[in-house]
């Protein structure tokens, strides 16, 4: 039998133990056989107040007959846990959904969780439940019902795993958050300024453009500056970077009788490297700090070149760790000002703009993240709290045909959420791949919270309220058709005491009209 999420895996185990020690404590008190003592003294009482002279008898006995028939049907199918219907712990599994962190999930049991669940916390569960067949018959039905409507529908390409590991991927190492922006200052600002100066506008430039984006010369990694003539190519630091060594053939300003403990590369040769450049050192990176983000980017963008592919994960990388001006010769920022009064004035420019958007965009994405983790567990823990009070609902029904499928309708309810929230992820999968259509665009701009936020927003707004909204639609409609059926098998159920009713009223009329004849004679 197939769960929907690890923690179920065991929650299901205990909530019918619970179930199990709750029923023996109602046996043992004697509360189970408090219903059948109150269809007897009702089906005596009834009849009595109400009806005719010689009626009460046959009225009392086919009604208790009927309703006696119906509460022990429910006590054998709904209450006594059966030896027939085992819930063995090793039956159980959860076969999470493929993502692109993770396209083989393996298969969760209880003897191999794939989790702390049952080694940690909610360890000891039992290896096999008896549980009532009707109960075991929901079970089975719902978990069969969840998994081949899912299988049913579209598959879903989880693109929210790549937006939470960008967001992951960061430079930790304090000695490449140095070099980065040494980097920053010593070749693509100026780089840069000459770019802005010459405004070049040859076909070369263009073929760039085209292939990388208009906003290429917008980050330090630009082909532009790469591949342009007069740019990185020529350009070097105007200090000596450790790590790289001495070239006489390069580094000529350099007397080769006295050589620098470093040397100084082009921007080019710094950026580029393979082995020590600080593009490599930024991907390595991202391995370090959101283990897998490069096979990510793959999966997300198959058909982008694997240049452009390294490109977008080193962009994600200075996304969520800009670098900073490391020269103190000049200011950044065009203005008088400098130390913490500088600072000042910044943010008051430009945080004042952006602050509320950038916050209430960061706000709604954590919370996401948080409900899509939470969602879950929440409805392992519901299901089991189901479970263990089971017992109580079915006596305190005094064993009604109606209970049993309202009781039937809560489960199959609660565990339907799955199928709602795989399909809110397909609907916020398509919704994702319509706002963001350019591949490209989506992995320079979708994990980066400060662009394009209002589209973020809405996203982040639609998802949650259907995440949340869905479940809640579904268990109002299934709590209103609850009703109706609930009604339904009460008034199928009442033409047979109604039967009982009338024999006896039939009966008694008989033997009335019987007596009155023999006292006339």
């Amino acid at each position: 039998m197939s769960v929907d999420s690890y923690l179920e895996l065991f929650t299901t185990l205990f909530g019918w133990a619970f179930y199990g020690v709750l029923w023996d404590v109602l046996v043992g008190t004697g509360i189970v056989y408090l219903p059948f003592l109150g269809i007897l003294i009702d089906n005596w009482r009834d009849p009595a107040e109400g009806g005719e002279f010689g009626a009460v008898t046959g009225l009392s006995l086919r009604r208790m007959e009927i309703e006696l028939f119906l509460a022990l049907l429910v006590v054998v199918l709904a209450g006594q846990p059966a030896a027939l219907t085992p819930l063995n712990a090793g039956t159980l599994n959860y076969e999470p959904q493929p993502t692109l962190s993770d396209p083989t999930p393996a298969t969760a049991t209880v003897a191999a969780p794939q989790s702390t669940y049952g080694a940690a916390g909610f360890n000891g569960s039992p290896a096999t439940v008896n549980i009532p067949v009707w109960w075991y018959a929901v079970l089975a039905m719902s978990s069969g019902f969840n998994h081949a409507v899912i299988e049913g529908l579209p598959a879903a390409s989880d693109l929210r795993t790549y937006e939470q590991q960008a967001r992951l991927a960061t430079i930790a190492d304090p000695r490449l958050r140095q070099e980065t922006s040494d980097f920053f200052s010593e070749c693509y600002v100026a780089a840069r300024s000459k770019f802005q100066a010459e405004r070049l506008a040859t076909a070369a430039v263009a073929g760039i453009l085209t292939t990388y984006g208009e906003d290429d010369p917008d980050w330090m990694g630009s082909h532009v500056y790469r591949d342009t003539a007069g740019y990185y190519e020529t350009l070097r630091p105007s200090k000596q970077i450790p790590g790289w060594a001495y070239n006489p053939a390069r580094d000529t300003e350099y007397d080769p009788a006295s050589p620098p403990t470093w040397g100084k590369p082009t921007c080019k040769e710094w950026w580029e490297d393979g082995t020590q450049g600080v593009r490599e050192k930024l991907i390595n990176e991202a391995g370090a700090t959101s283990a897998g983000f490069s096979g990510l980017v793959v999966a997300v963008a198959p058909i982008l070149a694997s240049e452009q592919q390294e490109d977008a994960v080193v962009r994600t990388v200075l996304n969520n760790a800009p670098p900073s001006w490391s020269s103190n010769e000049l200011v950044a920022g065009n203005t008088a000002n400098t130390g913490w009064l500088a600072t000042a004035e910044n943010i008051a420019k430009g945080g004042l703009a952006t602050g509320g958007v950038l916050v209430a965009s960061g706000l709604f994405s954590v919370t996401m993240t948080a409900v899509l983790q939470a969602l879950p567990m929440v409805q392992a823990l519901m299901l089991l709290g189901i479970y263990a009070l089971l017992p109580m609902i079915v006596v305190l029904s005094r064993y009604s045909l109606s209970m049993m499928v309202a009781g039937a309708m809560a489960v199959f309810t609660v565990k339907f959420w799955s199928v709602l929230w795989y399909l809110a992820m397909w609907v916020d999968q398509n919704l994702i791949l319509s706002m963001y259509p350019n591949v490209n665009v989506f992995l320079q701009i979708f994990a980066n919270p400060g662009e394009h936020d209002a589209k973020r927003i809405l996203l982040n707004m639609i998802t949650t309220s259907l995440y949340l909204g869905l479940p809640l639609l579904w268990s109002g409609m299934m709590a209103w058709a609850g009703v109706k059926v609930g009604r339904t098998i009460s008034d199928a159920s009442s033409p047979l005491a109604r039967r009982g009713e009338d024999a006896g009223q039939q009966g008694g009329a008989l033997g009335k009209n019987t007596a009155g004849r023999m006292v006339r004679r």
